[in-house]
Order: C-alpha cells, then sequence, then structure tokens
C-alpha cells in the first residue's frame, strides 16, 4: 500500500497540473534572484561577496514564501476534491496517522521548495561569474534553518487553508490578506512606533527569518501561533468529512 501512494505522489508531482505551477514558480525565483544579483553587481560585488549576498537575500527574502504558501494550498485543495486522502483512510489509514502524513508531506514540499529556489539561483548566477558550489559555501546555516521554519509555519497555514476549505480560488483571500496584513502592519509601526504590531499572524512568522534576535515575548507568540495551527489541522482532519 505504501509503494501504491508512494507512486501516487511520484505521479502526482509529474503530471503537467503540478509541473506547470512549478514551472512558473521557478521563474519566479530565477527572476528574484536575477534582480537580487544585479543589485549586487551595481554595488561592485564579485565571486564571493556576490554569492554571499545572493544566499543571504534569498535566506531574508519573505515573497518566495508566498508563492510556496499560494501553490500548497492549490495542492492540498486537489488532493481534497480528487479523493486522495479519504482514500487513506479507506484503505485503513487512521486520521491520526493522515495528520502525520500531511505533516511528512509538508516537508518533503518544503525540500523540493528549498531543491528549486537553489536551481534558480545558480542558474542566475551564472550570468553573474558565481558558481553553484560558491552559493554553497556561501550559505549561512543558522539563515538557512531559519527560513526552513519559516516556510514550515507558512506551509501549515496553507494546509489549514487547503483542508478547511478546498478550492483552487481560496488562494486570492489568503493572497489579499497577506498583501492587506503587510501594509497594514508596516503603517501602524510607522504610525504609533511600536513592534508590538509585528505579532500580527503572518507578520509574527515573517519575523522568523533574517538577522534580528526575537524577543521572548515573539517567540512564545510565535510558537502559540503554530501551535493553535497544527491544533486547528488536526482537528479538522480528525472531524472533516472526506469525500
Amino acid at each position: 500500500m505504501l509503494k501504491h501512494f508512494l507512486k501516487y505522489e511520484y505521479q502526482l508531482l509529474a503530471s503537467w497540473r503540478t509541473v506547470i505551477p512549478l514551472f512558473v514558480l521557478a521563474l519566479i525565483l530565477l527572476l528574484s534572484s536575477l534582480l537580487s544579483l544585479w543589485s549586487g553587481s551595481n554595488d561592485h560585488l564579485r565571486d564571493n561577496e556576490l554569492a554571499k549576498h545572493l544566499a543571504s537575500s534569498s535566506m531574508s527574502s519573505t515573497l518566495p514564501a508566498l508563492f510556496f504558501a499560494m501553490w500548497l494550498i492549490q495542492m492540498v485543495s486537489h488532493l481534497c476534491t480528487t479523493g486522495y486522502y479519504s482514500s487513506l483512510l479507506y484503505f485503513g489509514s487512521s486520521r491520526a496517522r493522515l495528520f502525520i502524513y500531511c505533516q511528512v508531506q509538508l516537508l518533503a514540499y518544503l525540500v523540493l521548495f528549498l531543491l528549486i529556489s537553489y536551481i534558480a539561483n545558480s542558474i542566475a548566477s551564472l550570468f553573474f561569474g558565481v558558481f553553484p558550489w560558491q552559493l554553497l559555501s556561501a550559505l549561512n546555516l543558522n539563515s538557512l534553518l531559519s527560513y526552513c521554519l519559516f516556510l514550515y509555519a507558512i506551509g501549515n497555514v496553507a494546509l489549514l487553508i487547503g483542508l478547511f476549505k478546498p478550492g483552487h480560488l481560496i488562494v486570492l483571500p489568503f493572497f489579499f490578506y497577506w498583501l492587506m496584513e503587510s501594509w497594514l502592519v508596516s503603517l501602524l509601526v510607522r504610525k504609533f512606533e511600536s513592534d508590538y504590531f509585528r505579532m500580527a499572524p503572518l507578520a509574527g512568522f515573517k519575523a522568523i527569518v533574517g538577522n534580528a534576535v526575537l524577543s521572548p515575548p515573539m517567540l512564545l507568540v510565535i510558537g502559540l501561533y503554530l501551535t493553535a495551527i497544527l491544533f486547528l489541522i488536526q482537528r479538522t482532519i480528525f472531524y472533516k468529512n472526506f469525500r
């Protein structure tokens, strides 16, 4: 049975319905890398310094996570509407195992996204005389870990949305909320000169990336948000009527 579902997962990722969105995602990441390299070259950065600039900007940018979350919402919605999750339950998997499976699936998609991001960075860097191995040597492991935690948190938000309200158009409210919250938090922080507004849900997760040291209250807020989202995912899986 495990072999059957692994085969289905491979067929799903290899289908044109998945390949095309992944290709678009790769183009977006490629464009972002080119802009970052162009900015660094204008500052007269070369070779290893330019590689460090690209690695740092890639690990501190939150915009690619938006497209990762939108793609993940569509993937989970597709699996719900096609009856994939219900088939897992039909063939004997418990809802508790389904919750664990969704988390493993999220981690697999996270690794896939990082791989696509690295390939896009490598292709873009060749146009500026930077080689792929220089990007690896310039990578900061702490920044990579922070970025992975950020993607995991945002990925769980996307997973919850896809499970709770399956549908391809659901990405639009998520997209507008992302933009509106970013704009509103930035406006309130400038107007009232207070960082408490950065504790908004998505803004709190965005604080994970970058070089800033998180304060204990912010760590507590992020932990509470992530715990609440995981709890809601578990409740959704336990009580959802999969068809």
